[in-house]
């Protein structure tokens, strides 16, 4: 019996299960259906909860499962309706929904077998769903687009085709391309969730690539002007020539292009500013949904014992080779270490030291392992668990064991979020140079402009950089949206999550600086001055990416509703992102720098001539 801090009447019992986690998980429902049945009989007021590694990641899966099943319910109707918006047309709207899913189909089927041989996290099938949906509707947007447009300019359906293809097609082919690179960054992490997230993404993307230069094509020829029919009356009357609102907004900025590019990055560089305090770590079992009904007995250990107890500090004693932990010389140090712990141990007089009772040992059946469970007095993602932890690492074991022949190693949930943490701070720039890199690479093929490539990623490194800071300000300082999102700012930003996000954003940033500059290039190719060919690219461009911004936001912001607070943060984002990209970026600051820097937006110093040209328009 464990009285609680006030000496009541609260306990609490462990409960040993056999197994990996993945295996515990499997067989926590039978220990929870005899929790309930033992709570049935139980008298009023008495009250059985149940919390743990293996119940919580249990029911924190079911609930994230159900989750991402709300978000295809409603994903896919949004996005209908948006493409209804954009074409007027229901067949033209399913097209570019029906080639997303088969890319999504095709890409589950690819990467289940890719499975068998390189195992994957869980959590890939939910970025197959993302990343095919996004994608793969936007691809087929923007060359589908392209075809009626030029089919309504008087062109013949054969032409139109050609063109789209041409062009357009051409411009889906080599966004797509730096959307996999800058995806295969993620490799350089060297973490199985990371790989198995690129892994997911890299097929469902060129699967998306494949459909939209192959069978869009082919499904359009096939379907000729049928596209367009079952209209839907007063719908897609678009812009015209003008660009709609955005072409509005472009001749303003042309007019006006010093003083509307100093405001806009102003304000970018300030969204941006929050950066300074970013806080990485991992939110803990606080930020669970209440629909976790192990929170519950979290929540009851936290306030009577230590919350801990669920996720301790594990302190593994190896006693070397042919040695048993047994040994008098290995237990007087076992004991040792045991004693630093107990005078820094949470007790009435003293409620805030950093460990809690009771220190528990096992020793495995060989008897050459033993591991010492030491409760943290702390949520496994607070700074005093870390600091805890880390004062296990620095200062009591190497204390304790400084002159023992074993060694001693400190793991656990928190150790692993440390060493997580660590390591993502430390691959973080070679990752960035690694897309960084690449991207600039390709958009210097593309474009063959030196000033092109280098201000594209400025501009990307903006619109990433104005999310993190918004994804501060919200989640970490819990500016405005707390009660619209439903969730309680817990002060730290998911550490997976900027770099995970840098990969994916800087990635799709790409698919709309390369439509946009691809028509602008095209216009200048074709006779156009500078500051024409900027006017008729983006009055061009502006409603098709307009429209794929919606979808990729919608898809996006429906994962910030979600109830698990990393999935939250990853949707609102992408979603900032996206939509500062699309139109902050694209309307504004990208017409307004090029009108600034003219001519010299096509520079290409003569040292670099010899690259091969990559022609947008034939």
């Amino acid at each position: 019996m464990a009285k609680n801090k006030t000496g009541g009447d609260v306990t609490f019992a462990f409960v040993g299960l056999e197994g990996t986690l993945l295996e515990a998980q499997d067989h926590i429902d039978t220990v929870l259906d005899a929790v309930k049945a033992a709570q049935a009989k139980a008298p009023p007021g008495f009250e059985i909860l149940m919390g743990g590694d293996a119940s919580i990641q249990k029911q924190s899966e079911d609930v994230t499962n159900e989750d991402f099943g709300r978000a295809l319910f409603l994903n896919l109707p949004i996005t209908l309706v948006i493409l209804l918006l954009a074409f007027g047309a229901l067949l033209a709207a399913l097209v570019p929904l029906a080639l997303a899913m088969a890319a999504v189909i095709t890409a589950s089927g690819i990467c289940a077998l890719i499975s068998q041989v390189n195992p994957l996290s869980q959590v890939y099938t939910e970025m197959v769903l993302l990343m095919g949906l996004a994608t793969g509707t936007d691809y087929a947007l923007f060359v589908l687009s392209r075809s009626r447009t030029e089919r309504r300019a008087g062109h013949s359906k054969e032409e139109s085709l050609l063109i789209a293809t041409a062009t357009s097609g051409k411009a889906v082919f080599f966004a797509g391309v730096t959307v996999l690179l800058a995806i295969a960054g993620m490799f350089l992490v060297g973490n199985v969730i990371f790989t198995s997230l690129a892994i997911a993404s890299i097929v469902v993307v060129a699967m998306a690539i494949l459909i939209s230069v192959t069978l869009l094509p082919a499904l359009l020829a096939m379907l000729g002007d049928n596209v367009d029919r079952l209209k839907i009356p007063f719908l897609n009357r678009g812009g015209g020539a003008h660009g709609g609102f955005w072409g509005m907004v472009s001749d303003q900025v042309l007019a006006r292009p010093a003083i509307l590019a100093t405001i806009t990055l102003v304000a970018l560089l300030a969204l941006a500013a929050p950066i300074l305090t970013l806080n990485l770590g991992f939110n803990g079992n606080k930020s669970l949904p209440n629909a976790v009904d192990a929170k519950k007995a979290l929540t009851t250990l936290e306030e009577n014992f230590t919350l801990g107890l669920t996720s301790p500090a594990v302190v593994v004693v190896d006693p070397g080779k042919n040695k048993n932990v047994f040994a008098e010389d290995v237990q007087s140090h076992i004991d040792q270490f045991t004693s630093l712990v107990s005078t820094e141990t949470a007790s009435p007089s003293n409620p805030n030291a950093p460990y809690g009772q009771p220190i528990r040992t096992e020793v495995n059946d060989a008897g050459d392992l033993e591991a010492i469970r030491v409760p943290v007095n702390a949520d496994t993602g607070e700074d005093k668990a870390i600091d805890a932890v880390n004062h296990l690492r620095d200062d009591l074991v190497p204390g304790a064991f400084a002159d023992s022949p074993a060694k001693a190693q400190v793991t656990g949930t928190t150790a692993f979020n440390i060493d997580f943490r660590d390591n993502i701070i430390f691959r973080t720039p070679f990752v960035f140079s690694f897309v960084l890199g690449l991207a600039f690479l390709i958009l210097l093929l593309t474009f063959r402009s030196l000033v092109i490539a280098v201000k594209a990623i400025i501009l990307n490194l903006l619109s990433v950089g104005a999310a993190y800071g918004l994804l501060v300000l919200v989640f970490q300082k819990g500016w405005l949206l707390e009660p619209v999102l439903s969730f309680d700012a817990t002060g730290i930003i998911e550490s997976w999550l900027p770099l995970f996000l840098f990969s994916i954003l800087f990635g799709l940033s790409m698919d709309y600086h390369m439509f946009i500059m691809g028509r602008i290039k095209e216009a200048h190719e074709h006779g156009m001055s500078n500051a024409e060919a900027i006017s008729a690219g983006v009055k061009a461009t502006a409603g098709t990416i307009t429209n794929a911004a919606a979808i990729m936001v919608a898809i996006a912001i429906i994962f910030a509703f979600a109830r698990d607070i990393a999935l939250k943060q990853f949707g609102f984002g992408l979603a900032a992102a996206i939509l500062i990209d699309a139109t902050v970026i694209r309307s504004i600051l990208l017409p307004a720098s090029m009108k600034l820097l003219g001519e010299a937006n096509w520079y290409l110093p003569g040292w670099l001539k010899w690259l091969p040209e990559i022609r947008m328009a034939e």
